[in-house]
């Protein structure tokens, strides 16, 4: 079933790769979720233009990732090699299988960006400092895998990635929906501990995605952290960052006296999961970024919950 729906999916769709989108929807939740704790005045339709703001800016950095991917040869007809077909994320053979041109794909990575400028418009003209957080993210994010910089191929697309989609994007959510909560010095630094641990699972996507093609980027002559590191210490750093999301909240929860945060353990299920997937097994391998996109979103959910239900 889920194969049939994936073939009669638009291949811009594909490209746009939906599954990804709790990675921008959990830092702005999490944000709103400490604001109202914090209990600064906060405003529900801005909260929701911060989540569209996200969900649009994470759309365009795949679909510009899925163009410059193919342009700059880093995706080839070999790409899913050794994986069974059926296996293979579907983004993957977008513009590979000649699902639709080139063109069209990076038409709507821009239309994107311009869609994600044009409901903040209003705010960017009011707000120096909401214009510089917004600028700096849009930047970070096309210039992820887009000529001159492509910051991925030199080993830099995960902090380009942490940073566009950790603190700045959080930064920018507070500032929309919260101007008391944003001039807070504790509010600031709530936000910005207590979204690492998400942003860790986070940077587990695209570490999976980056582990996955090492044998193809190191043959294309991408640099990428994983390649850098070989597939061995690669898997370790992704086992790192998994066990440093939960070591955090626990520290998170004892010091604020508050175990509901704790709950971020029941989805620890999903966590061994994908930590036994990153192997060298290419099938196993194939949709991991897909599997640590569902453990972010359950990890994200449990510690909301966990925040919300916590004392004053």
């Amino acid at each position: 079933q889920v194969l049939a729906r994936e073939k009669m999916t638009h291949p811009l769709i594909l490209a746009a790769r939906p599954w990804s989108f709790p990675a921008a929807l959990v830092p702005v939740l999490l944000t709103g979720a400490i604001v109202y704790k914090s209990g600064e005045e906060w405003s529900g339709l801005e909260l929701l233009r911060a989540l569209v703001l996200g969900v649009l800016v994470q759309a365009a950095s795949n679909t510009g990732n899925t163009y410059w991917d193919f342009v700059n040869g880093a995706d080839t007809a070999t790409v899913g090699a050794g994986a069974d077909k059926d296996k293979v994320l579907k983004h993957k053979g977008v513009l590979v299988d000649g699902l639709t041109d080139p063109s069209s794909v990076f038409f709507l990575t821009m239309l994107l960006y311009a869609t994600s400028a044009a409901i903040m418009v209003d705010r960017l003209l009011a707000s120096n400092q909401l214009l510089a957080v917004f600028t700096a993210g849009i930047l970070l994010s096309h210039f992820y895998t887009a000529d001159p910089i492509r910051l991925k191929y030199y080993a830099l697309g995960d902090l380009a990635i942490f940073l566009a989609f950790g603190p700045l994007l959080t930064r920018c959510t507070t500032l929309l929906i919260s101007s008391g909560a944003a001039a807070r010095e504790d509010v600031t630094t709530d936000v910005l501990l207590l979204t690492v641990p998400v942003q860790l699972i986070c940077e587990c996507i695209l570490h999976a995605n980056n582990g996955r093609d090492i044998g193809e980027d190191s043959k294309n002559g991408l640099r990428t952290l994983a390649t850098l590191l070989g597939f061995d210490k690669a898997r370790t750093l992704f086992l790192a960052m998994m066990v440093g999301a939960y070591a955090c909240v626990s520290a998170f929860a004892y010091r604020r006296r508050s175990p509901g945060m704790l709950c971020v353990f029941l989805s620890l299920p999903l966590a061994l999961d994908a930590g036994r997937r990153f192997c060298r097994d290419a099938n196993q391998m194939a949709d991991l970024p897909k599997r640590v996109a569902k453990l972010h979103m359950a990890f994200g959910v449990l510690l909301i919950a966990g925040l919300l239900s916590a004392p004053p």
